[in-house]
């Protein structure tokens, strides 16, 4: 496959970058809702409206983890594409700095602990 040029890599990066922050955006924004509803309603809910409550506080951290490490690993690869096309500059060096699993990592964890933090807070309601 053909290398890409400079315009179709920036735009690749640019529409990475712009799905990674809709990802957060709708974890977080959807995680503020799920909240609202914990600290609203989960108290005085059956056990059906909890289950369902959990369900969606799962599939909101199943999403912000699947969607988020994906794009963080395209990112990743596409760094990596730039690095190499780069070697000997600073910009180079300074890329080859940048801790992307560690970022993914932290990424992850921060996800999957609003989850946990939800279903908590549903179980203790």
């Amino acid at each position: 496959m053909a290398k890409l040029d400079v315009d179709q890599y920036v735009a690749a990066v640019a529409a990475r970058l712009a799905h990674l922050t809709q990802t957060y955006a709708i974890v977080f924004f959807a995680s503020i809702a799920t909240m609202f509803a914990i600290l609203a309603y989960a108290s005085s809910a059956g056990l059906a409206a909890r289950i369902a409550l959990a369900t969606i506080v799962v599939a909101n951290t199943v999403y912000g983890v699947l969607a988020a490490k994906s794009a963080l690993d395209d990112l990743k690869a596409m760094l990596d594409d730039a690095v190499d096309d780069f070697s000997g500059s600073s910009f180079g060096a300074h890329l080859k700095q940048i801790p992307m699993a560690l970022f993914t990592g932290v990424s992850v964890v921060l996800v999957l602990a609003m989850g946990v933090t939800q279903l908590w807070a549903i179980i203790s309601a």
